[in-house]
Formats: structure tokens, C-alpha cells, sequence
């Protein structure tokens, strides 16, 4: 980094994460929050046309999950930095990233962007909750693509829920509940790990199961 500019580029830096008024605080007394701020900071101060994080938002509360965030996405645009991270918040993937990868031990099992993933679901989610549905005359059906169960509860990924859902209902009988919904990048995962990420994390079952997500400035 230049002499010249040193200065100048902290000024810069600080006023991007909002510590500014902090700057002459020692670091002890800061939040885990603003620690998190200062190290995507200092992570951008010699001007990487690359910018590597692990977990950026791990542990944080969701207000400040939300703020670093902002600040990832605002020094991405203003730095114009490509930002490669991992997360195992597939909400956040999904919202901020242009592309995704996931693996699953130690492989790469999909890499795309996370509209192409959601789609290869194959359109909308149905879930049923029903004492006893019939599972087979379901997955019969030309329009649905794939069943999961969970206790009395049956979630049915099909093509046009508005147009079929009437002939899906007419088949199960003591329906409790329906609800429709677009699917998630939570149910890519698992569509192709066979298991929730949140349950991995949970079962440390084995396989270090991560999801990486790149961020890039559109438009550089």
C-alpha cells in the first residue's frame, strides 16, 4: 500500500463499515458486530480485486446479520471486488449471491445460479398435512415431481399448484391443512444432499457438508 495514500484509504474504509466515530476505540471495546465490520475493513484496505470471508455473518444476531450484509454489498459495488464466502444461511445465499455451489463431502455437487437451481425443482411446493394421504396415487400424478414426508405431513413438489391443486386435494381425504409456496434453495439442498442443512449441522453425522456462495459485482 502507497505511503501516500495510507490514510486516506482508512478514512475511506472506516466511513464504509460506519466506525468512523470508533476509530480511536480500542478494539476490546467494540461489539462482535463491529469487530465483524472492521475485518471486512481491513480485508478491503489494500484494494483486493479478490476478497475471501468464511461465515462473515456466523453467530451474529439477525439485525446485525442484516447490516453486514449491506456492508458486504455496498463495498462490492463501490470497490467493484468479486467476493467469494461460505455460508450455511441459504436465505442469504440466495438473496445476495449471483452464484452457488454447494458441496457435499468434499465434492462439488451443483454450481449455477440460484434462480436455475430453484427451478430445476420444478415449480411450486405443496405441503399436506393428512393422516393417511395415498403417497403412490401422488406420485402418479404427470405434474408432480417429487413427494417428501414428514410425520403426518407431506411436502409435493409440482408444476402449476393453482392449476392442479383441486385433483391433488380430490385424492386425499381429512385434510388438515394445505399450504403452497415457492421453493427455497433449502430445498435444493435438500433435493441434493438428501438431508436439511440445519439437520447436518445438528447430527455432525460426518462429511463436512458447506455451502459456498460468490457474490460478484454485476456489471465489472
Amino acid at each position: 500500500m502507497p505511503a501516500r495514500d495510507r490514510n486516506r484509504w482508512i478514512e475511506e474504509m472506516l466511513e464504509l463499515v460506519d466506525l468512523t466515530q470508533r476509530a480511536d476505540d480500542l478494539t476490546k471495546t467494540y461489539s462482535g458486530g463491529m469487530r465483524r465490520r472492521l475485518e471486512l475493513a481491513r480485508g478491503l484496505l489494500h484494494r483486493p480485486a479478490v476478497l475471501f470471508l468464511d461465515e462473515p455473518t456466523l453467530g451474529l444476531d439477525p439485525q446485525t446479520r442484516a447490516r453486514t450484509w449491506e456492508y458486504i454489498r455496498k463495498m462490492a459495488q463501490k470497490e467493484r471486488t468479486t467476493v467469494v464466502l461460505t455460508t450455511h444461511y441459504m436465505e442469504e445465499a440466495q438473496l445476495m449471491c449471483d452464484r452457488i455451489g454447494i458441496i457435499d463431502a468434499g465434492r462439488i455437487i451443483a454450481l449455477d445460479t440460484p434462480g436455475n437451481m430453484i427451478d430445476m425443482l420444478g415449480g411450486d411446493i405443496v405441503a399436506v398435512k393428512s393422516p393417511n394421504p395415498p403417497l403412490d396415487a401422488i406420485r402418479a400424478l404427470p405434474y408432480v415431481s417429487a413427494i417428501k414426508t414428514a410425520g403426518e405431513t407431506i411436502e409435493i413438489s409440482m408444476k402449476s399448484a393453482h392449476l392442479h391443486l383441486a385433483e391433488l386435494l380430490s385424492l386425499i381425504d381429512n385434510v388438515v391443512s394445505v399450504e403452497i409456496r415457492k421453493p427455497t434453495l433449502n430445498d435444493v439442498f435438500i433435493k441434493l444432499t438428501g438431508r436439511d442443512i440445519r439437520q447436518e449441522d445438528a447430527e455432525n453425522s460426518g462429511g463436512w457438508v458447506e455451502t459456498i456462495a460468490r457474490y460478484r459485482q454485476r456489471g465489472k
